[in-house]
C-alpha cells in the first residue's frame, strides 16, 4: 500500500484532518517548549519544516491546481495551524509576530522544494537532491543553541550618541523626575507594551528603582505581570551607571538586559554629549533572525530614552 493509498482512505471531510493535525502539532511544540531547545533554532527552524511537511503530506491538493494556488493554499494552512495552535498554548501576540515570519518561511520550505506530489510520473534526479537537501540543510541551521559550540555570541551592547541642548547638571534634574512614558514611539517599538508605573524614592547611587508591566498576551486579557530592578550602581557629575538585579517582565524571554551607562561629555557652546550603552543577551536563536531585530529594539529604546526621559528638559527650556 503506497502513501497515497492511505492518504485516501484518511478521515473525512477533510476539517478532521485539519483537528488531528492540530492536536498533533499543539503536543509537539508543547513538549518542545518544556524542553531545553524552547529558545534555539530547533523550535524556530526544524519544527515549523517539520510542521510544513505535515501539511503537505496529509493535506489532499485538488487535482488541476496550478502550483502558485497550492503554494498559496499550503500557506493559509500553515497561517491557521500557527494561530489556533498558538491560542492553544496562551502564545501571546508578541511571540506570534515575532515569530510568524520564520515560521512561515520553513514551514513553506516543506512545498516550495519538494518534488510535487500532484504529478508522480515526472520524476527527475534533480527532484531526489532538492528533496534529501533541504531537510538536512534545515537540520543544520537548527542546531545552533544546542550547545555553546553551535552557539554565536549573546552578549552585546548598544552605544547611541546624541547632542543635547542641556547641561550634565539639567540632566541629572530630568533623571531625577518621574518617569512618564507618554511620547510617541515608533512602529517597531509600539508593538511592545511600556511598564505600567515606576517607582524611583530616590535619584542617588545605590537605589534601586522598580518598573512594573502587565502584559496582555491577547490583548485583553491571558495576562502576565513581572517587574524589573534597576540598582543605581553609579551616580557621578558625568557618569551613570544601572545594573538590573531582577526582571520577571515578558522581556526576559527574549532578551537579558545586564545594565545601562550614560556617559556626559559637556561641549564648549553650553550643550553636552550624551552616550547611552545598554548591555543585555540575546536569549533566543538562531542569531542571524533574532539578533538584527533585538539590536532595532534596543537601538530604537535607546533613541527613545535619550530624546524623551534624559533630554525631555530641550522642550520645556
Amino acid at each position: 500500500m503506497t502513501l497515497q493509498d492511505i492518504l485516501k482512505g484518511g478521515p473525512r471531510p477533510v476539517w478532521i484532518r485539519y483537528l488531528l493535525i492540530l492536536g498533533t502539532v499543539t503536543l509537539l511544540t508543547r513538549m518542545v517548549l518544556d524542553s531545553s531547545f524552547a529558545t534555539t533554532s530547533f523550535f524556530y527552524c526544524l519544527v515549523p519544516y517539520v510542521i510544513g511537511v505535515i501539511l503537505y503530506v496529509f493535506i489532499p491538493q485538488p487535482k488541476g491546481w496550478s502550483r502558485t494556488k497550492r503554494v498559496a493554499r499550503h500557506l493559509l494552512a500553515t497561517i491557521i495551524v500557527m494561530l489556533a495552535s498558538s491560542a492553544l498554548l496562551f502564545e501571546g501576540f508578541i511571540c506570534v509576530i515575532m515569530a510568524a515570519p520564520i515560521y512561515i518561511f520553513f514551514a513553506l520550505l516543506a512545498i516550495l522544494l519538494t518534488p510535487h506530489k500532484a504529478d508522480p510520473d515526472r520524476f527527475k534526479k534533480s527532484d531526489v537532491f532538492r528533496a534529501s537537501f533541504v531537510p538536512l540543510a534545515v537540520i543544520i541551521v537548527s542546531i545552533e543553541g544546542l550547545t555553546d559550540t553551535t552557539s554565536f555570541p549573546r552578549e552585546e551592547a548598544i552605544t547611541r550618541t546624541h547632542i543635547l541642548n542641556l547641561t550634565p547638571e539639567q540632566i541629572h534634574a530630568n533623571l531625577a523626575r518621574p518617569v512618564h512614558l507618554d511620547a510617541d514611539r515608533s512602529a517597531f517599538l509600539s508593538i511592545f507594551p511600556l511598564p505600567e508605573r515606576v517607582e524611583a524614592p530616590k535619584f542617588a547611587q545605590g537605589e534601586t528603582h522598580t518598573a512594573y508591566f502587565t502584559y496582555r498576551r491577547w490583548g485583553f486579557t491571558n495576562v502576565h505581570k513581572g517587574e524589573t530592578r534597576l540598582h543605581m550602581k553609579t551616580v557621578e557629575p558625568l557618569l551613570i551607571e544601572t545594573e538590573v538585579t531582577k526582571n520577571t517582565s515578558y522581556f526576559s524571554h527574549y532578551l537579558t538586559v545586564h545594565g545601562t551607562k550614560i556617559e556626559m561629555v559637556p561641549q564648549a557652546n553650553g550643550t553636552t554629549q550624551v552616550s547611552l550603552t545598554i548591555r543585555y543577551r540575546r536569549e533566543l536563536d538562531p542569531a542571524w533572525y533574532f539578533g538584527p531585530m533585538q539590536r532595532r529594539a534596543i537601538r530604537e529604546s535607546a533613541d527613545y530614552l535619550l530624546a524623551n526621559i534624559i533630554g525631555k528638559a530641550t522642550e520645556d527650556a
